[in-house]
């Protein structure tokens, strides 16, 4: 239940508003034919000095005291939601759809969809001075409301079982991998451990004509063109994300020998968010990213080829590169590997009511506004993949996915409000055909941010030890990949002891487990 209400408030915080003529004076609950109402002056009461009149008895009654202390708190805890900011998305067509969808739970008074009167609440809650609250969002809904119990509970039992089958899972997921070798790793290379190799960092402007589309790339140089052939490695950041987002990555992978390339995606940087919330653009990205992402490392690497013999000595192996790409960026390096949009499956699972338990179909249906059309993005150059949290399952579907030949390194967690494992990302995981490699983090989210709206929800201070939270993460992130690229781009045999759960298990900082399996061509579902 407590990752129940982290995922609403996941949910809500996203959106957004109108000005309401006037306000909600009672609360309608409706549950087939049974009703029951009272008002918001009682629910008010009841929260501030816990007193329970007759109106709210037959509901609060039903709780025990515990129960009826958290909702108190729920009712009255503030959450910082920008006016401007949630004004914004919720005139877009993702903030549409979600309270859209809302609607069906809050509704008017006659029962109809509450998605004017939800964006008007939010908007002018969090704009009054008293801030967003629960109460001051019935404050300032501008009709009765009206709250179908029986949305409320299937929604409920939807996430109950979602948690209850993800744990399970999670739990049982490290006993599909055999024991593998008997490696002493405090013996060999600490792959979370900086390389040999110094490093630079440059920056260079590209211009691709064709699209008209500049392109600032973030180059992390190590030293050491005294080699025959440097391997390359590509990153692409997800949603809003800046050149910097994976810096320490970057320079942990080029002192691995890498050079290492990080590009913005101008339609979906964070510049473009500024300037969506600014109010410059109707949408946060264009749908047309799903197609300019990949495209934009494809003319990358073409520039890099030219550079090659200018700059490189001719020592960059630009025909054997790897990818590593972050949420949306490792939707952009399956697409790279092959797979392919499947409208088919978009239309099934974008059709309303969606499912809004996996927050990112609502960015996978942003798909549906690019023509009907095969597009086949693959980059032969791209040899091996190491995605994190991407969203995937309906954007490709099985016929896209399969298409995929490359190995994949895909990584997940298990409190995953964006992208949930059991939903977004095993699905879209055993959908692969290819050479491929799992490994799932407890404990750690999508995104730091959503810490924080734990902690507000919750009455927590997991904030607290966030910088914990980072430091494990990293270290996961750095030696997975450099043993991973190490072997499918730098072509070193000796690093497939750490493709094992052996190593997995030796580098797991308890309670942040990391499960691993290992599924080769021949044994995939």
């Amino acid at each position: 239940m407590m990752r129940l209400r982290v995922l609403a408030l996941g949910i809500i915080s996203s959106i957004l508003t109108a000005l309401p003529v006037s306000a909600a004076q009672r609360v309608y609950i409706n549950y087939g034919t049974l009703g029951v109402s009272f008002s918001v002056d009682a629910l008010e009461t009841f929260a501030q000095q816990g007193k329970i009149d007759r109106q709210l008895s037959f509901v609060l009654n039903r709780l025990n005291p515990k129960q009826q202390t958290q909702l108190r708190a729920f009712l009255q805890t503030r959450y910082n939601l920008k006016p401007v900011t949630i004004s914004r998305v919720s005139y877009s067509i993702t903030g549409e759809r979600l309270l859209k969808r809302f609607g069906l739970v809050i509704k008017t008074k006659s029962g109809q969809n509450g998605f004017y009167g939800i964006r008007a609440a939010i908007v002018q809650s969090a704009a009054s001075p008293e801030g967003f609250t629960a109460l001051n969002f019935l404050r300032k809904f501008p009709t009765d409301i009206q709250i179908d119990i029986g949305e409320v509970l299937k929604f409920t039992r939807q996430i109950s079982k979602l948690l209850k089958d993800t744990d399970t899972l999670v739990s049982q997921l490290g006993e599909q991998s055999i024991t593998d070798n008997k490696t002493n790793y405090a013996r060999i290379p600490d792959l979370r451990k900086l390389g040999n190799y110094s490093v630079s960092r440059r920056t260079i402007n590209l211009h691709d004509s064709k699209r008209d589309r500049a392109i600032v790339v973030d180059l992390y140089v190590p030293a050491a063109f005294h080699k025959s052939q440097v391997p390359v490695i590509t990153i692409s950041n997800g949603l809003g994300g800046q050149r910097d987002r994976f810096i320490l990555l970057a320079q942990h992978l080029a002192s691995q020998g890498f050079l290492v390339v990080v590009p913005d995606h101008p339609g979906s940087s964070d510049l473009r968010q500024k300037q969506f919330f600014a109010g410059l653009y109707k949408e946060n990205f264009d749908a047309e990213e799903y197609i300019n992402r990949p495209l934009d490392i494809t003319f990358v690497l073409n520039e890099l080829e030219k550079l090659n013999s200018i700059e490189f000595d001719n020592k960059l192996n630009l025909q054997q590169v790897g990818m590593f790409g972050y949420s949306f960026g490792g939707t952009t390096a399956l697409s790279l590997a092959g797979a392919e949009l499947d409208f088919a499956q978009l239309e099934k699972d974008c059709s309303f009511p969606i499912n809004v338990v996996n927050i990112s179909i609502l960015y996978q249906c942003r798909a549906l506004e690019l023509p009907r059309q095969r597009v086949n993005l693959q980059d032969n150059r791209i040899k091996a993949a190491f995605v994190f949290v991407p969203f995937t399952n309906s954007l490709f579907g099985k016929n896209g996915l399969s298409r995929v030949n490359i190995p994949i390194f895909w990584q997940a967690t298990d409190e995953d409000i964006v992208t949930p494992f059991l939903l977004e990302q095993l699905p879209a995981f055993n959908r692969l055909t290819s050479q491929k490699y799992l490994v799932v983090s407890e404990n750690l989210p999508h995104t730091r941010v959503t810490i924080q709206l734990m902690d507000k929800l919750l009455n927590t201070n997991r904030a607290a030890s966030s910088e914990e939270l980072r430091l494990v993460a990293q270290s996961y992130l750095e030696a997975l990949t450099v043993g991973f690229f190490k072997f499918y781009i730098a072509q070193d045999p000796e690093y497939s002891k750490y493709l094992q759960s052996s190593y997995t298990q030796y580098i797991t900082k308890k309670p942040y487990n990391l499960k691993f399996v290992k599924f080769n061509k021949s044994n995939n579902n």
